[in-house]
């Protein structure tokens, strides 16, 4: 199709002048429908809107390639969804953080505080070396140690009961051991 058909088609199918038509079109390196919608969008056409179909009665060969649609903040639909994304998984990570700062976990024995360190240092503390913290966690129980966590957010009585209880079944262990060893000596 000639470029004057294509000024004289988009004047017709958006109720344009053919000056107006030509300029949309130079505009849009000579594509009809960037062209139109390029018309659409400045408010140009004579009543016609995204509905509109254009009919040719050759085929136009679309010489342009492929634009991604672009949502009104102007970035790509793919970008804001991973920028949302990431914006919201950055600010979960920002939460963990500052609670596992806000609290501490404490070791008390016999009634006195033995160390009281953030929680963050032993978060470090098991993913540097999971194994011999869970050793040592384990045998301070069998020594008489109580863990608890103190904060506004760790604080709660439901996590600190569950230690509670890990200490009474260390406890309940450690005097069943104690009896058992009497029984066999006498």
């Amino acid at each position: 199709m000639e470029r004057y058909e294509m000024a004289e088609l988009l004047s017709q199918k958006a109720g344009v002048s053919l000056e107006e038509a030509k300029a949309a079109l130079e505009e849009n390196n000579w594509d009809l429908l960037d062209a139109m919608v390029a018309l659409e969008r400045a408010h140009k056409t004579a009543g016609a809107g995204p509905s509109v179909h254009m009919e040719t009665e050759t085929a136009v060969p679309y010489t342009n390639p492929v634009r991604p649609v672009k949502n009104v903040s102007g970035g790509h639909k793919g970008q804001k969804f991973f920028t949302n994304g990431f914006a919201a998984i950055w600010d979960y990570i920002k939460k963990l953080f500052r609670i596992s700062v806000e609290n501490d976990f404490v070791v008390i024995r016999q009634d006195k505080q033995l160390l009281a360190v953030p929680v963050l240092v032993l978060v470090v503390l098991l993913i540097a070396s999971f194994g011999l913290m869970l050793v040592v966690l384990i045998a301070g129980l069998f020594c008489g140690c109580q863990y608890r966590f103190e904060g506004r957010q760790l604080g709660r009585d439901a996590i600190n009961d569950a230690m509670g209880k890990a200490s009474d079944i260390a406890e309940d262990i450690k005097e069943s051991f104690h009896t058992d060893g009497q029984d066999d000596e006498k």
